[in-house]
């Protein structure tokens, strides 16, 4: 894991040079009291859509249900600068729907 550690956290976040945007791409969330019990359900944007995925179900979501939720793991994707036509609207539609 130590190749995905930041060994200069504090002097990154600093430099205007690694300045990077995130989109929220899918979360985990556990229902239940404990980590020995309970249920995990998973919510994921597809084309600016937000689906919520539980068991055999696969249900369309409106962003505010995303938004209300209480995250387990959050999973995002790094913004490309650089990036196509194709990246670049996909980006927008996540912020669209956030």
């Amino acid at each position: 894991m130590s190749q995905y550690v930041l060994n200069n956290g504090p002097e990154t976040r600093r430099n205007s040079q690694f300045c990077n945007v995130y989109d929220l791409a899918a979360v985990i969330v556990h229902h239940g009291n404990g980590s020995s019990c309970g249920h995990y359900t998973s919510f994921a944007i597809n084309n600016g859509t937000w689906l919520h995925f539980n068991d055999h179900t696969v249900k369309e979501v409106p962003a505010s249900q995303v938004q209300e939720c209480k995250p387990y793991i959050l999973f995002y994707i790094r913004r490309d600068t650089n990036s196509s036509n194709i990246t670049t609207n996909l980006n927008q539609s996540i912020s669209k729907n956030l």
